[in-house]
């Protein structure tokens, strides 16, 4: 007799044409069942109500996405709690960025400096001519990225996953990290 092992992934169910309501009642179920305990681990990992109230909320929509898709985890608590603490991880990592990054955005110039200002018209310049060697797509995905959009919504934005998102992201830096350099070095 074969060994019935549990299953890794999200189960994969074919919904017909009540697709929609099973959708629904699936989250329902799993929103009553686990909103409260969710919410309360993520408190504890975030330590800020409106970060675990956020991230809760991001964990429930991504369920709804997953079972609109057709793949409806064995295990929705356990889903939704490892999905809201990476929110809970990514959120806090974004937030370091942003302190560590923050003192540059800051002009420490007191007046205005003719070579300063002739030195930021070059470099704006030379940005904006090794940014029109990138493909569109490069481009968009870059000045997105330079925005502060995450990886996710840029990956939306452009009709890619995630994964090819970040491949074009990191080819596209390279590119324009080279282009910055020849220019530098054509001088």
């Amino acid at each position: 007799m074969d060994e019935i092992l549990p299953s890794v992934g999200p189960v994969v169910i074919e919904l017909g044409r009540h697709a929609e309501t099973t959708v629904v009642s699936y989250v329902a179920d799993a929103f009553d069942a686990h909103e409260a305990s969710i919410y309360g681990l993520l408190l504890a990992v975030a330590r800020d109500r409106e970060i675990a109230a956020d991230a809760t909320q991001e964990a429930f929509l991504r369920l709804l996405a997953e079972a609109r898709r057709g793949r409806f985890p064995d295990r929705p608590g356990a889903w939704l709690y490892r999905t809201g603490v990476n929110l809970v991880i990514s959120n806090a990592r974004r937030g370091a960025v942003a302190r560590r990054f923050a003192p540059r955005l800051l002009s420490r110039d007191s007046g205005s400096n003719p070579e300063a200002a002739a030195l930021e018209h070059e470099r704006s310049t030379a940005m904006r001519e090794v940014l029109q060697t990138l493909t569109p797509i490069e481009r968009a995905a870059l000045v997105m990225a330079a925005q502060g959009v995450s990886g996710e919504e840029i990956a939306a934005s452009l009709g890619k996953s995630h994964g090819a998102t970040r491949t074009l992201l990191s080819r596209a830096r390279i590119r324009l990290r080279a282009g910055l350099a020849a220019r530098e070095a054509g001088r």
